[in-house]
């Protein structure tokens, strides 16, 4: 490799006892396309920060165009910049001033007239044609403010540019969209890209080479096309992943639903639907970003005000507001888990009990052997380090901030579980372990479970039922052995329109 464009070495970083890294290097070559992987707390995101000056290390040293870095010195955004995975958009600024955020050549006096052509370019590059300038950042889907934070590291046109899980909330259509922007930018600037993901099919698809963490140390880097995905696996956890086949529940006969909904609609988003749920099924609605599959998750949560009749073990129930949906036993949890899932400056332990407060108190005290107690089997259960629970949820990565938020929702003990993106962040190893405590809920309690989610994998591995919609209607519901992802992508894709011959049965 010629010199590096960004060159770092040996980086330390502990937070009070816990070494977040321990004497990382790592080069990046120019105009190459690099993957960070690793489990949820290898340390990515803290190696990120470090780069991009947010967090000072204990130790070490850094390079960029030739130059040393005074670490812990945020580093000039027309130098490197970061998309990071939890966003940085100010909700009530608009578009346009969200992607000049930061930017330094705006001058003294910011004028928005000169900006205008090249955002509105950078932002129709990244598949948001249809969005405003001017719009509030506010009023955007998460998907699409995802969209935003890209679009303003492209926009600063960084030499070095670090992605911090940018496609977690994307649909198959936008990440394309994306790498087509990626592939563009190393090709015609020579702009290196740091991308940390967790779906490793993206890793293989877009980088030239992969450099892994493990427990705050380097373990690895190669060149992708030598990985194999098994190799790659072994190297993030340090051995053989075992995952085992999850068989899916079958239709019990004469058995009544958990959940029924009669002529369920919400005008302008999606079409009146007819869906049974028995006990202990798990279901996933799957449809591109405005198809209606989330809205009808959020509509069953109390999020949208819905028309039609919605029960739960034969009594009716319309949840208006979560707090409603919570007293019929509907728990939900959020996409956005920073904003909606967990209270991040808050203990782990209290975040995992905080829906079940009178559970753990007497006389409006909360009792702490109670408290510790509930706390430590729902950490075990979604695999969080107990000894971890008087630390806050800050503290965690994003992987382990999603789990709590699960963690946090199972501890009402529900009849139904609404999950919107449930494994978003979360790394191959601890994804089959929440796989593994979703299957145990729903066979051993009888829980239902219904999860939107934009990954076609994890709808495959971990369903029961898939339902897939497109433009505001039903497509097709079906057991997960009649579909693939090819049936899965014509549906999402293309409608009921044009039949797929190819497509499974």
């Amino acid at each position: 490799m010629s010199a590096p464009i960004l060159s770092a070495r040996g980086l330390k970083k502990s937070y009070g006892g816990v070494r977040a890294l321990r004497g990382m290097d790592i080069d990046l070559a120019e105009g190459e396309i690099h993957g960070l992987c690793g489990e949820n707390g290898a340390g990515k995101s803290t190696l990120v920060k470090i780069l991009g000056g947010l967090v000072e290390p204990d130790e070490g040293e850094l390079g960029i165009g030739g130059m040393q870095v005074e670490l812990g010195t945020p580093v000039d955004p027309a130098l490197l910049s970061i998309v990071h995975q939890e966003l940085s958009i100010i909700p009530h600024l608009s578009v346009l001033d969200n992607v000049m955020l930061g930017a330094r050549d705006v001058g003294r006096i910011y004028r928005r007239g000169p900006f205008r052509a090249h955002v509105r370019q950078v932002l129709d590059s990244v598949g948001l044609e249809h969005v405003s300038l001017d719009v509030q950042a506010e009023t955007l889907p998460l998907a699409e403010r995802q969209l935003i934070e890209i679009a303003r590291g492209i926009a600063r046109g960084a030499r070095v540019l670090l992605l911090d899980e940018p496609t977690a909330t994307l649909s198959d259509g936008e990440i394309e969209k994306v790498f087509a922007v990626m592939r563009r930018l190393k090709a015609e600037q020579g702009t290196t890209i740091v991308i940390i993901s967790h779906r490793l099919n993206e890793i293989f698809a877009l980088t030239d080479r992969v450099t892994v963490l493990r427990s705050g140390q380097h373990v690895m880097t190669a060149n992708t096309a030598e990985l194999t995905n098994a190799r790659l696996v072994e190297a993030m956890i340090g051995h053989e992943l075992q995952t085992g086949e999850i068989a899916p529940s079958q239709a019990r006969e004469g058995v009544a639903p958990r959940l029924s909904l009669t002529g369920w609609s919400l005008p302008g988003r999606f079409a009146s639907l007819e869906l049974d749920v028995q006990p202990g099924q798990i279901v996933s609605l799957v449809g591109q970003l405005g198809s209606g599959a989330d809205t009808l998750l959020e509509s069953l949560a109390g999020l949208h005000p819905a028309r039609g009749a919605l029960s739960l073990d034969g009594k009716a129930a319309t949840p208006r507001g979560i707090a409603e949906a919570y007293a019929a036993g509907i728990a939900y949890v959020s996409e956005d888990r920073a904003k909606r899932g967990v209270f991040l400056e808050a203990a782990i332990g209290t975040n995992l009990v905080s829906q079940i407060l009178d559970r753990v108190s007497r006389n409006g005290w909360m009792v702490s052997s109670d408290v510790r107690e509930r706390a430590t089997q729902l950490a075990q259960n979604f695999a969080i380090d107990p000894a971890r629970l008087p630390h806050d949820v800050s503290t965690l990565s994003g992987g382990n901030q999603q789990k709590v938020s699960l963690g946090k929702a199972a501890a009402l003990g529900p009849r139904l579980l609404l999950l919107n993106e449930p494994t978003r962040g979360v790394d191959i190893g601890a994804r089959a372990e929440i796989y593994a405590q979703l299957r145990r809920l729903a066979e051993a309690d009888g829980l239902t479970i219904l999860f939107y989610s934009t990954d076609l994998e994890e709808v495959l591995d971990a369903s029961d039922r898939i339902v897939t919609f497109y433009r505001g209607a039903m497509v097709r519901d079906a057991l997960r052995p009649q579909m693939d992802a090819d049936a899965i992508l014509h549906d999402i894709l293309h409608g009921p329109d044009t039949p797929n011959t190819e497509a499974a049965a």
